[in-house]
């Protein structure tokens, strides 16, 4: 039983040190939280100012291995003109 539990470990630590050097190298990003923001409301983002000033915004940040982003997209109920949600991955710009 606890040579199950000690490899079930090691490939879940192998696993989470694989997934950040992958995101390291590659720039790349994991979605932590998402947050619409609609017109009128008020929610201050210190690189982006007051986002509810627009027509709606869609917050999105991001795990890249080193540090949390913080991208900004405009929001569209039908992902037309913009975006519904915020993409699981960051690419890289």
């Amino acid at each position: 039983m606890r040579v199950g539990i000690a490899r079930t470990g090691l490939a879940l630590g192998l696993g989470l040190i694989v997934g950040e050097v992958a995101l390291v190298t590659t720039d790349r990003g994991v979605l932590i939280s998402e947050r619409r923001v609609k017109p009128g409301e008020s929610y201050v983002v210190e690189e982006w100012g007051n986002l509810g000033a627009g027509s709606g915004s869609l917050y999105c940040r991001y795990f890249t291995g080193r540090a949390v982003a913080g991208i900004v997209y405009h929001y569209s109920p039908n992902g037309m003109f913009g975006r519904r949600a915020c993409p699981f991955l960051l690419e890289p710009a």
